[in-house]
């Protein structure tokens, strides 16, 4: 009997080491999981800038007011053409509709923007998702 019992404690001492081992491996797989989970993150802002940078620079062609109707788009989301001149007189003072219409062709024409329907069939301009 006394031989069983201590089989049975080395059988013992045996797991309690494997988890030990286990646990080890455990963390340090934790820790890579953390490291690529930055990586992609780190990955993932650059896109997102690198895209930003794109559309900026696209839509310098059609000037400096598409490039900051461009930039106000990407930070708000999709606005109708009101709320696109009403931020625009906010920051620089002064726009005018038919101008905010005509820079909004032209990022149109570009590839930069494109319409989607709001509420009530309101005409909203977005940043095109498929941008590169």
């Amino acid at each position: 009997m006394e031989d069983r019992i201590d089989e049975l404690i080395r059988k013992i001492e045996f797991l309690e080491e494997e988890l030990r081992k286990e646990k080890e491996l455990n963390r340090e797989i934790l820790r890579e999981l953390a490291i690529m989970r930055n990586i992609a993150a780190i990955g993932s802002d650059i896109y997102k800038t690198s895209k930003k940078i794109s559309l900026l620079s696209q839509s310098l062609r059609a000037g400096a007011l598409a490039k900051e109707i461009t930039e106000i788009l990407i930070s708000e989301g999709p606005l109708n053409i009101s709320q696109i001149t009403n931020l625009l007189r906010e920051i620089s003072g002064k726009a005018s509709r038919k101008t905010v219409a005509k820079k909004l062709e032209e990022l149109a024409k570009l590839g930069v923007v494109e319409t989607t329907e709001g509420k009530k069939s309101e005409k909203l301009f977005k940043i095109r998702e498929d941008v590169k």
